[in-house]
């Protein structure tokens, strides 16, 4: 296990996220439809480590589509422990990653950590510091009008305050109310956030059919 004593949250939530990856295997299940940790694993290698695998075996190019290919293909190869070793030592010094770290990674390995967690049958939610909830309220403040898009205004309620996401032609009011880690994973289209719902049955059901997440 990582020491993690006086990290950050982003590089806590990071060597959390290896330790499970390490210990559940590359079959290990998520919350997310489809997906194991092979998959997880392998779109947080690519997205900041080599994102130019995640759109170059696509490409109409076909030099450039097999050579990407090949490069995916390596990665996929490697044993499981070097893959789940790539994440945790994060990316090279002279990436801009790692300077945006934090404003990158927070709220990625939060969710994706509890993607891991919450697919276990005896999970439960983790007792963050207000200090972690502070940050994670951060940038949920900063991401709300993205991740939430629905036919109700939307406010979320947490004890770090409050964010009023607008609809055009809105149908209703509903207030979701949580911890900000709970709410955020709510915005994320996480089924088991543990949030709580307030507004009629109108507003309610219309918010059912909403898109949250990117």
């Amino acid at each position: 296990m990582s020491d993690t004593s006086a990290a950050s949250l982003v590089q806590r939530e990071r060597a959390a996220l290896a330790d499970l990856l390490d210990a559940g295997g590359p079959a290990a299940p998520t919350v997310l439809p489809g997906w194991e940790a092979s998959d997880l694993l392998e779109h947080l290698l690519l997205r900041e480590q080599r994102p130019d695998l995640m759109i170059g075996p696509k490409l109409p190019v076909a030099p450039v589509a097999r050579k990407a290919q090949k490069g995916l293909d390596a990665l996929r190869a490697l044993p499981w422990a070097q893959r789940v070793e790539k994440f945790r030592s994060g990316p090279q010094k002279l990436s801009p990653v790692r300077v945006l770290d934090g404003l990158m990674n927070t709220v990625e390995y939060f969710i994706h950590l509890e993607d891991l967690r919450r697919a276990r049958p005896d999970w439960e939610p983790r007792e963050l510091a207000a200090s972690d909830q502070a940050q994670l309220w951060s940038g949920l403040r900063r991401m709300a009008r993205l991740l939430v898009k629905a036919d109700v205004e939307v406010t979320l309620i947490s004890p770090h305050g409050s964010v009023r996401i607008p609809a055009r032609n809105a149908r209703g009011a509903v207030s979701v109310h949580g911890q900000p880690s709970e709410l955020l994973l709510w915005a994320f289209g996480r089924e088991h956030a543990q949030v709580s719902l307030q507004g009629d049955d109108s507003a309610l059901q219309a918010l059912e059919g909403a898109r949250r997440g990117f």
